[in-house]
């Protein structure tokens, strides 16, 4: 009779046999998908190149390449790997909306916005459907301002000023401002500044920082200064930015410091601004604090409109504590105004401002700009 030893059938019992060790091994998907979890998309990278050349064709794996090369900020092969996706795949709507995002990342707008369209045709009820159009229609706000492409803008201000102690003047505001994209996601400015006041002028130099920070969240950091300043700021520094708290409100930070001749200035202003998820219309509001011998507050109100056929209205009120020549006095605000795209490239923008400075002047302006986009 064969005998068989107790200890080896206990061997054979508890050691895995390769069919549920295989099945336990985590894929190679798995491990890809643990990596990307992590913020670790090089990783996930070359697992999913690995996993599509063995697998071709595979439409999951495309996404999720496509996807991860994205999140590493490689647009171009994003966007090929996902088009692949979607030609084999065309009526996976998910593949379809990481397309959308490479390629609103990537700063090609108006494909982002077709890929969109052809998404609501297919399912208009795609619960990502309405957070992309709010994306699209923030880049498309952002690229208005500052991005997307280099922008020349000119603006001219004639200012009509009526003195508390009598008499008035008329005084001219003259400025130029080249945006340049150095990135999909930022942007560089350098701006000259020529404010006319009765003979008094100031020329001041401004270089700016524009980034967009994932999402719908954006930073920026800018700096000034203007030599032999006689009623302005020396020199200065500006930062902030905004993020989306929930579909319908984003908080806004901007905080700034100003060296005057006889003065120094702090200044903080907290803020939220709600808006659609389309961005089709939008409030901001903000508490503005300013530091210069001793505390003073204030705040800002601004609605805006976009009205559809490249045509937006805004206007808005503030009562603030502001400083010119190193002197702060609380200043009450109001202005209002309208864009128009007249072209693809071109943008004009007409404003209307009313201030009273206490103990000091009231002053009314008429201010055009034009924006060319090349």
């Amino acid at each position: 009779m064969l005998r068989i030893d107790a200890f080896a059938i206990l061997l054979i019992v508890a050691a895995p046999s390769p069919v549920a060790a295989a099945e336990s091994a985590p894929s190679p998907i798995d491990r890809a998908t643990a990596a990307r979890n992590v913020g670790d998309f090089a990783t996930a990278i070359t697992l999913l190149e690995a996993e599509n050349n063995a697998h071709p064709g595979d439409a999951t794996v495309l996404r999720l390449l496509g996807t991860s090369y994205a999140f590493a900020g490689r647009y171009d092969e994003a966007i090929a790997t996902l088009r692949e996706g979607r030609a084999i795949a065309p009526t996976d709507q998910d593949i379809a909306l990481a397309l959308a995002r490479a390629y609103l990342w990537a700063g090609r707008i108006s494909e982002a916005s077709a890929t969109a369209t052809e998404i609501e045709a297919a399912d208009p009820r795609h619960v990502e459907l309405a957070p992309l159009r709010a994306s699209i229609a923030a880049w498309r706000r952002d690229a208005r301002s500052h991005g997307g492409r280099p922008t020349l803008s000119l603006s001219q201000s004639i200012v009509d000023v009526a003195f508390d102690r009598g008499g008035g003047a008329t005084w001219y505001d003259s400025s130029i401002a080249l945006a340049l994209p150095v990135s999909s996601r930022a942007t560089l400015t350098a701006s000259f500044d020529r404010e006319s006041r009765q003979g008094v002028i100031d020329t001041s130099v401004a270089l700016r920082a524009d980034v967009r920070l994932g999402g719908s969240s954006s930073g920026y950091i800018a700096a000034t200064a203007t030599p032999e300043a006689d009623f302005r700021e020396r020199w200065g520094v500006r930062t902030g930015g905004e993020a989306r708290l929930h579909p319908n409100i984003s908080g806004t930070l901007d905080l700034r410091y100003l060296d005057y001749a006889e003065a120094r200035v702090w200044a903080i202003e907290p803020g939220f601004r709600l808006h659609t998820r389309d961005e089709r219309w939008s409030f901001a509001i903000k508490s503005i604090h300013l530091w210069n011998d001793g505390h003073r507050s204030g705040w800002s109100a601004r609605g805006d409109l976009d009205a559809g056929g490249g045509l937006r209205f805004f206007l808005g009120g503030a009562t603030y504590p502001d400083t010119e020549a190193g002197i702060t006095r609380r200043t009450r605000s109001a202005f209002a105004g309208a864009i128009i795209d007249l072209a693809e490239h071109v943008t004009l923008r007409a404003t209307y401002e009313h201030d009273r400075r206490a103990q000091s002047y009231t002053r009314n302006a008429a201010i055009l700009s034009a924006s060319i986009r090349f």
